[in-house]
This record gives structure tokens, sequence and C-alpha cells, in this order.
């Protein structure tokens, strides 16, 4: 006695070896789910993956990795060599072309996460990071700036700045707005 193969085509390779072999499901079955989309690892910024001790991306075999216990959403403008206060267009927060998304610990340093998302020229005060406030309508303004050589602020936690989860830095109705920045290098 044999089994039906799957209605889909393709074996099911998740089927826990008992009984009849488990029946894939269709891809995705709803227009509203989608795949997560795959994480940029050529885009300058070497913090957004875990570099283990054999030079590789991703935990070693068999470890588990402890997160700080509280962290903060930062939003990072990739608008180029023109300030977001700048642009000649409007630059919406909405608009992910013109931004990148990052879950930051809040124990981080300034100068831990400048390095993390790409600010490494030998100039320390070439090292830029200038936070940025929506002031509406797809415009910015310029708020607090950290310079690589100011070696008082680069000491300095997010946490200490505010930046953290429990000061409700979600931009929910009712919370505080986002924190969102712009880095030079050069």
């Amino acid at each position: 006695m044999g089994y039906a193969p799957s209605p889909y085509g393709y074996p099911d390779y998740y089927s826990t070896g008992y009984g009849p072999p488990g029946f894939a499901a269709p891809t995705y079955p709803f227009s509203s789910t989608h795949p997560a989309p795959p994480s940029a690892d050529k885009s300058g910024m070497p913090g957004i993956n875990v570099k283990n001790q054999f030079d590789g991306i991703g935990l070693p075999p068999g470890y588990n990795y402890l997160f700080p216990p509280s962290h903060c959403l930062v939003h990072v403008f990739i608008t180029g060599s023109t300030p977001p206060w700048l642009a000649n267009s409007p630059l919406y927060p909405h608009d992910v072309a013109n931004h990148r998304k990052f879950f930051v610990p809040s124990t981080m340093t300034i100068k831990d996460m400048m390095q993390q998302l790409g600010c490494s020229n030998k100039d320390a005060d070439k090292n830029v990071m200038t936070e940025v406030q929506e002031v509406g309508n797809g415009k910015w303004t310029k708020g607090m700036v950290f310079k690589g050589g100011n070696s008082q602020r680069m000491k300095m936690t997010l946490a200490s700045l505010g930046w953290e989860m429990g000061r409700k830095r979600t931009g929910l109705p009712g919370q505080g707005p986002l924190i969102w920045v712009y880095l030079t290098g050069d």
C-alpha cells in the first residue's frame, strides 16, 4: 500500500517520518503574507551581521546569544552626500528607499554605533552622526551632532540620550518620535 503523492507535486521534507508524510502547503496562501527580506550584507554597515571567531557570519554551532535587556529603534538615512535637512525633494518616513531601520541595544555607545553603521574614517573628526527630526510634509531639521573626535560624547550610551524603548520612542500615537540619524564619514 503506497501513500498518495503530495498535491503540490513535491515531497514534504518536514515530515516526521511517522505515519503518512505531511502535505506541503502552498508557498504563500494569503496575499498579505510575504517572506522577510534578506539581510543587507553589502550595505557598508558592518554591524548588521554577527561575525564569529571563524571569520564567518552567524553564531558558532551550538551557541545561543544573550540579548541586551533594552533596545531602541533607529532609522538611518541613506541619502548620499545630501543631508536630509537640505534635500530638495521631500523625504517621507514611510518611503523605505531613503532609510534603513535598526533595532539597536540602548547600552551601545555612540562610538560603537557609528562604527557598526560604517563611520570608519581614520580621521575621527570626519566621522559625524547627526540626529534628524521630522518637521512634517517630508521636511527635516538638524538635531544633535556627534563628531568622532569628541571622546566625551563618544562614550555616551544611547540610553543616556533617551534613545530607549522605556522612554516610548516608538513613533506610535501618543508616544515619542522615532530616532532618525544621518551619518557621514568623509
